[in-house]
C-alpha cells in the first residue's frame, strides 16, 4: 500500500516537469520521490536498508529546498519519515536502529521544509505562519510513531517468548512421558525375570544339594535369557523409525478393551470379538514383550485405519491358536469408494498407511494381508498373523465386547 501511495507522489512530482519544463530542480524533486517509493517494497525484508535510503532521500530533499529558486510546495513525500522510523523501530534486528532513527527524525522535525524555506532567500516570504508550530507537529508525529512501533515490537517479542516457552514445556512433557513409558516397559520386561532369578538363587542356597543347585541355576539361566531377549526386542522397537517418534503401546494386553473403546469414542461403530480378561492375563504371562507390543499396535493402527478410510463401522476379531495370533479387522468403504480400479485391479494407494504395521509384523516374524474383501471391492479386510508363545492351557474362545 505504501509503495502505491509513494508512487503516486512520485507521479505528482513528475507532473511539475511536464507542466513547467525539465528544470533541474523539478527533476531532482521527482527523483527524490521516486527513490522513496522504490524503498517501500523492502520495508520488511530489508528494514535497515529501506530506512537508510528514505532518510538519505530526505536529506537530499531538504538540501534541495535550501537552494531551490522556485517554490516546490510541501511535498507529501515527507510522510516517508515516520513510516521509515516505524520500520526501523518495529522490524530492525537491533533495537538501536530504532533509537537512531528517532534521533534523526527529531532533528528532521526541527530542520523541516518550512524552516528551510524560511532561510532560503528565494522562498523566505512565501510562508506567513511561524515555523515553530509546524516543527512541534512534526515532533509529536515522530514521537508517537516511535512509541507505537516500540509497543508493537514488545508485544510481538512477548508473544514469541510465550510460544517458545510453550514449545519447550511441551517437549519436556513429551520427554517425561517417553521416559515413564520406557521405565514401565523395562519394569515389565526385567522385573519379572530378576524376581525369578532371586527366588531361584535363594532356593538353591537354602536347599544346598547339588541337584537343587543345578535346578536353580537352570531356572536362573532361562529367566535371564528371557529377560535379555525381551530387552533386546524393546530396544529394537524403540529404534524403529516407523513409529514417527512415538513409543509403541504399553505391552499390557489387558488394556485391549480400552483400545477398542478409544476407537469407538471417535464415532466408529465396532463389533468386537476379543479374548476374555482371563485369557488376556494368561497371554500377558506367556507372551514376549515384542509379541504383546505387536498385538496392541496392530489393533490400534488397524482401528485407526478403519476410522479414517471406512464407512463408519468395523468388525474386529482377535484369536490365538496353534502358536499363532490372528487379528482380523474389516470395514465397509464409504460411498462409491472402491479398493479396485476399473479393470478389477487392486488399488495399492489405500494401503500406504499400513506400511509401518507390515514392517512391525515382519519384525515379530508375522505377515500382513490387506485388500478388498469381495470382487466389487466394497469392503476392506485387514488380517495380521504372527507367532506367539501360548500358555500351557489355552482356550481360544472369544467373547463379544
Amino acid at each position: 500500500m505504501l509503495t502505491v501511495l509513494f508512487a503516486l507522489v512520485a507521479l505528482l512530482s513528475f507532473s511539475l516537469v511536464t507542466t513547467w519544463g525539465a528544470h533541474p530542480v523539478y527533476l531532482a524533486n521527482a527523483l527524490t520521490a521516486l527513490v522513496v517509493a522504490a524503498a517501500q517494497p523492502f520495508r520488511h525484508r530489508r528494514p535497515v536498508a529501506s530506512g537508510m535510503v528514505v532518510y538519505l532521500a530526505m536529506v537530499a530533499y531538504v538540501a534541495l529546498l535550501r537552494v531551490t529558486p522556485v517554490n516546490l510546495g510541501l511535498s507529501p513525500v515527507i510522510a516517508a519519515v515516520p513510516t521509515a522510523l516505524h520500520t526501523l523501530t518495529r522490524w530492525a534486528p537491533d533495537r538501536r536502529w530504532g533509537a537512531a532513527g528517532l534521533l534523526a527524525a527529531l532533528m528532521g522535525a526541527l530542520v523541516n521544509p518550512q524552516t528551510v524555506y524560511s532561510v532560503n532567500p528565494h522562498t523566505a516570504g512565501m510562508f506567513n505562519y511561524p515555523p515553530f508550530g509546524f516543527a512541534l507537529a512534526c515532533v509529536l508525529v515522530v514521537t508517537a510513531t516511535y512509541l507505537l512501533a516500540l509497543r508493537a515490537r514488545a508485544a510481538a517479542e512477548s508473544l514469541e517468548r510465550t510460544v517458545t516457552e510453550a514449545a519447550r514445556l511441551a517437549a519436556a512433557r513429551a520427554v517425561s512421558t517417553e521416559r515413564l513409558a520406557i521405565a514401565r516397559e523395562l519394569h515389565d520386561l526385567v522385573g519379572h525375570g530378576l524376581t525369578v532369578v532371586k527366588v531361584q538363587a535363594d532356593t538353591g542356597l537354602a536347599l544346598g544339594t547339588a541337584a537343587a543347585a543345578r535346578e536353580s541355576l537352570t531356572a536362573v539361566r532361562d529367566a535371564s535369557a528371557a529377560a535379555l531377549a525381551s530387552t533386546r526386542e524393546l530396544v529394537a522397537l524403540l529404534r524403529d523409525t516407523t513409529t514417527e517418534g512415538a513409543l509403541a503401546p504399553v505391552a499390557d494386553l489387558t488394556g485391549m478393551p480400552e483400545l477398542v473403546e478409544r476407537a469407538r469414542a471417535t464415532g466408529l461403530e465396532i463389533e468386537a470379538a476379543v479374548p476374555t480378561a482371563a485369557e488376556l492375563a494368561s497371554w500377558n504371562d506367556s507372551w514376549t514383550a515384542l509379541q504383546r507390543l505387536t498385538l496392541n499396535r496392530v489393533i490400534a493402527e488397524g482401528l485407526t485405519n478403519a476410522a479414517k478410510h471406512g464407512g463408519g463401522s468395523a468388525r474386529i476379531a482377535v484369536s490365538a491358536d496353534d502358536g499363532a495370533c490372528t487379528v482380523r479387522i474389516s470395514n465397509p468403504l464409504p460411498g462409491d469408494e472402491s479398493t479396485t480400479a476399473g479393470g478389477g485391479e487392486y488399488r495399492h494407494e489405500y494401503g500406504h498407511g499400513l506400511t509401518g504395521m507390515a514392517e512391525r509384523l515382519r519384525l515379530a516374524g508375522g505377515r500382513l494381508e490387506a485388500g478388498p474383501r469381495d470382487d466389487a471391492g466394497r469392503s476392506f479386510l485387514l488380517e495380521a498373523v504372527f507367532p506367539v508363545s501360548l500358555p500351557a492351557q489355552n482356550s481360544p474362545t472369544d467373547q463379544e465386547c
